[in-house]
């Protein structure tokens, strides 16, 4: 069912939103880092979630991250690009693909160059850089990649399989030790930076337009992604505070309570989710401008024909009433 938006032709955010957001998730990025990396309660936490995991080579959840490779990553970017160009053209194809690169780009920089000091005296540490998560930003990358490369009326059905498909590889990469719940935030907040940076700059190129109609799906899985979203990160703070407490209480540096990995899952999930939700919002009321100038000569068509039939039926109605009006020779 076509539904009006929030204001504008269908309440798209503005160009200058989309800029403010991603000038925001660097700001919340550069937080992060700061608080979980470079603190003692931040170090100590997440130290924990790694003892509470149970990495295990033969796990089924090590073989689903285990396909996730620079092999997969260059096949699922170019079959999100060839949806693209179907879709929008090359140059929104191009732009799609470039901002899946760059995010996972960044993100391997910037693990391979943040360090991760040792701040805790004793106990179980881990001083390896995993900040922010590969295999998190390959995720959410290509699948909101996806939701760019979509046509309108597809994009609220496809949140939903992007958000599992997101979310389960980040809480993958906490359950079984390979990240801290923080790497999988780090990943997905740069990879909104790069989907805000992507909607602005097709928008200022004139490639993504506000429609005059969209589908009403769009609100139903927005608050179906919201849901998901608030309910992780109340299972996040409860299990976190959980953990915390038992490790005030006990003093122990090697405890490693179960709602340590629970807390850091949801951490991992309302992250991804965040990211979905965030494109789902920045695309609303907006589609590729070529679908849009496509509609628009079948709407000229049909205000011409109301047009015309109401000038032909003037017309007629004023010749007839002269013709009654006229006199009889």
């Amino acid at each position: 069912m076509a539904s009006r938006g929030w204001g504008g032709r269908t309440g798209a955010v503005p160009v200058g939103g989309a800029w403010r957001v991603a000038v925001g998730c660097g700001a919340l990025l550069v937080a992060v880092y700061a608080l979980a990396v470079w603190t003692t309660p931040g170090q100590r936490f997440e130290d924990a979630v790694l003892r509470a995991s149970w990495p295990d080579r033969a796990s089924p959840v090590v073989a689903v991250l285990d396909v996730i490779s620079a092999g997969s990553l260059a096949l699922a970017a170019a079959l999100v690009g060839w949806i693209g160009h179907r879709t929008g053209g090359r140059a929104t194809a191009l732009a799609i693909v470039a901002m899946i690169l760059a995010a996972v780009t960044a993100t391997e920089l910037l693990q391979a160059v943040l360090p991760r000091p040792i701040l805790l005296a004793h106990g179980f540490r881990r001083e390896d850089r995993s900040f922010p998560s590969g295999h998190t930003a390959v995720a959410t990358a290509v699948l909101c990649g996806l939701l760019l490369a979509v046509p309108a009326r597809a994009r609220p059905w496809t949140a939903l399989p992007a958000l599992l498909g997101s979310a389960a590889i980040g809480a993958a990469t906490v359950t079984v030790s390979w990240h801290r719940p923080s790497d999988t935030v780090g990943s997905a907040l740069i990879v909104m930076i790069g989907v805000c940076v992507t909607i602005a700059v097709l928008r200022r190129r004139g490639l993504l337009v506000p429609l005059t109609e969209t589908n009403g799906g769009g609100r139903i899985v927005g608050g179906v992604l919201a849901i998901v979203v608030t309910t992780s990160v109340a299972v996040a703070v409860y299990a976190g505070h959980k953990a915390v407490v038992a490790l005030d209480s006990t003093g122990d540096p090697d405890l490693a309570p179960h709602s340590a990995v629970i807390a850091g899952r949801a951490v991992a999930i309302a992250a991804t989710g965040t990211a979905t939700l965030t494109t789902l919002l920045l695309l609303a009321g907006l589609g590729p401008a070529r679908i849009a100038h496509a509609r628009e000569p079948e709407a000229t068509d049909e205000s011409d024909g109301e047009a015309t039939g109401e000038s032909d039926g003037e017309a007629t109605g004023e010749s007839d009433g002269e013709s009654d009006l006229s006199p009889t020779v």
